[in-house]
């Protein structure tokens, strides 16, 4: 059985820096409508290391599966 991700989470080249890629529409109306993050041309959203677990957290409680890259 394959497991679909709702989020690729990303870490980047700068330190203490991650990026939340939605890999679907309702994982972007979320980032964007309930949690009002901005994101980037690609349609990532920045977002520091230390708010990754609370992410995570508020996206399972939206019934939305992450990957932690």
């Amino acid at each position: 059985m394959s497991v679909t991700f709702d989020f690729q989470i990303v870490t980047t080249d700068i330190p203490g820096m991650s990026l939340v890629m939605s890999m679907n529409e309702d994982a972007f109306s979320f980032v964007t409508d309930e949690l009002d993050l901005n994101t980037l041309p690609d349609g990532s959203a920045p977002l520091s290391d230390s708010n990754v677990v609370g992410f995570i957290a508020d996206a399972e409680n939206a019934h939305l599966c992450s990957s932690l890259m």
